[in-house]
Parts: C-alpha cells; sequence; structure tokens
C-alpha cells in the first residue's frame, strides 16, 4: 500500500461514514414528521461488527392498513435495549414501511448519526489535509 492509497481510502471511509450519519439523521427526520407509531414486537436480533458490533432488531408490526411486515431496522446497538419476543412500540414511514426502527430517543437515531457523522467528517477532514500537504 504506497503513501498515496492511504489518504485516498480515508477520503471514500470518510464519505461513506458521512453518508451513513446523513442517511440516518434523514430517516429519522422522516419518522419523527410522517412516521406511524403502532405496536409491534422484536422477532430476532442479529449481531453485526465481530467484538465491537451492535444488534439490529426485527421488528414485526401491523401497518395501520393492517398489512404485516417483518424487517430489520436501519439502527443496532450494543447492548440491545430489547429482547425478541418483547412487545415495542414500532415507528414506521407509511410510504414504505420496510423503513421502521423501535420508537423512543435510541431509536430515532440522533445520537448514531451525530457518531457516524462526526467520525466521517474528521477522517474526511484529516484524509484531505494529508493529501493536500503532500502536493505542496
Amino acid at each position: 500500500m504506497g503513501m498515496s492509497t492511504v489518504p485516498l481510502f480515508g477520503i471514500v471511509f470518510g464519505v461513506v461514514f458521512t453518508g451513513i450519519g446523513v442517511r440516518v439523521l434523514t430517516v429519522g427526520q422522516r419518522l419523527r414528521r410522517s412516521g406511524v407509531r403502532v405496536p409491534g414486537f422484536v422477532v430476532g436480533l442479529r449481531w453485526s461488527g465481530g467484538d465491537n458490533g451492535v444488534y439490529y432488531p426485527t421488528l414485526q408490526f401491523q401497518t395501520a392498513q393492517g398489512f404485516m411486515v417483518q424487517t430489520e431496522s436501519d439502527l443496532g446497538s450494543n447492548p440491545s435495549p430489547v429482547r425478541p419476543g418483547q412487545q415495542v412500540t414500532v415507528v414506521y414511514d407509511p410510504e414504505r414501511p420496510q423503513r421502521a426502527r423501535l420508537d423512543g430517543a435510541g431509536g430515532r437515531g440522533v445520537l448514531h448519526s451525530v457518531l457516524f457523522l462526526t467520525f466521517g467528517v474528521i477522517v474526511l477532514v484529516v484524509s484531505l489535509v494529508v493529501v493536500v500537504s503532500s502536493w505542496l
């Protein structure tokens, strides 16, 4: 790995993390504005990310129109605030019911998105500084 590929990797990494942060935030905003709250169940937890990974809950609920939906939340946490079989309040996007999260402060993903954004921007800035200083 040459010196030139490291900052490039950093830039890509930074953009990806910043993108995830923005996406988590925009989905959170949508759900806050137009999300529908319904009772649901946690039907499973998926562990992802190795040693310092997170649990992603699989949610099952019935939409206001009466459709059964089972979907995995795009927000994970560790430790998981929920257990399989637990009844929870789900908030979903009425236009895309597959887009659902646990209701509540943790479920909205504000903290997650801020962390992702901050991390992404830091990595991005550091990588750009390295690139620019290598050109000077």
